[in-house]
Parts: C-alpha cells; structure tokens; sequence
C-alpha cells in the first residue's frame, strides 16, 4: 500500500526492544530496509536533509516513551 501511494520512507518503532526499523523506497519504487537502529543511534530522515532524529530521546531506560 504504501509503495502503491509513493511513501518514500517508514519507520516501525518497537518501544519494548528500544529499536526502530527504517525502510526507504529505492529507485525500481520497492522498499528497501535502510537500517535497524537501537536507542543510542541517531537516524537522518532520508526526506529531510537537515533532520536527524536521537533515539535515546526518544526510548527512555526505563522502555517507556517520551512523548
């Protein structure tokens, strides 16, 4: 559905482990898995150019989230 639609990134976050899953759609418009990140990574966001997003502010210790 979302190749369908053009989303050209998606993330799914796993609050419990602290990770999140990062998919990017390549140039054939299939996704493509850009990378596992844990709770102290940083991620850039692919249709950002100047965001990047720090998942240790994002998943505390404690496995809650900050909202």
């Amino acid at each position: 559905m979302y190749e369908q639609n053009g989303v050209s990134e998606y993330w799914l976050a796993f609050p419990l482990d602290k990770v999140a899953d990062v998919y990017v759609l390549n140039k054939d418009n299939k996704y493509q898995r850009s990378g596992l990140y844990q709770y102290h990574d940083k991620i850039k966001v692919e249709i950002f150019e100047d965001l990047e997003i720090d998942l240790g502010l994002v998943f505390t210790k404690d496995k809650e989230i900050l909202l």
